[in-house]
């Protein structure tokens, strides 16, 4: 009985602090995730659709904050959680690392699909996952610049495409030292207690 009253007053206040820590047009920009349980990458299926959801994030990425990013990263819908949480690693926001640690100590299932595979995992193994395949991208961005004055169209897409991704920024040191944070996060939980 108690555990459900502090739930039901957790649930309540969450709603509250909703309208006080999000913007109004941020809400009203990530309406349509709000009940949404699952997420996709930026193109789905065997032919490569943009998805509406990734792209309806990206509408959300543009306008929030970083405070209204972990707002929801937290409290959001399973889609803005993820989507959030791994917008705040991009961002390079330290707070990233805390998201990290809340769904390895509190497992949250859900499916992601990435292209035409669908997957149920934890919400930290996919934020894992997107910290580890942050090197290719940040690889293929530098050697994409390397011969700035000879850039064609294609190389001029590729790096848009990566800059649209949010891999703009990163560097491989910011990676590497998220990555030591994360396996000492990881170490931290499998010791016994």
């Amino acid at each position: 009985m108690r555990l459900t009253l502090f739930y039901c007053l957790l649930f309540t206040f969450s709603i509250i602090k909703l309208n006080a820590q999000v913007s109004g047009a941020v809400k009203k920009t990530a309406k349509p995730l709000d009940n949404i349980s699952y997420a996709e990458s930026s193109h789905t299926g065997a032919g490569g659709e943009e998805s509406q959801l990734y792209n309806q994030f990206k509408k959300v990425a543009r306008i929030a904050t970083n405070d209204e990013l972990y707002y929801f990263a937290m409290n959001g819908s399973n889609a803005l959680k993820l989507y959030s949480g791994k917008e705040l690693f991009k961002r390079k926001d330290k707070r990233f690392l805390e998201v990290y640690t809340f769904y390895s100590s509190h497992p949250l299932v859900m499916k992601y699909t990435l292209g035409c595979v669908g997957k149920n995992k934890n919400i930290s193994e996919f934020l894992e996952d997107e910290v580890y395949a942050a090197p290719f991208y940040i690889s293929l961005r530098d050697q994409l610049m390397k011969n700035e004055d000879k850039q064609d169209e294609i190389v001029k897409t590729q790096l848009a495409q990566i800059k649209e991704e949010g891999y703009d920024q990163l560097s491989e040191e910011d990676v590497n030292s998220v990555k030591k944070q994360i396996e000492e996060i990881n170490k931290k939980k499998q010791k016994p207690q």
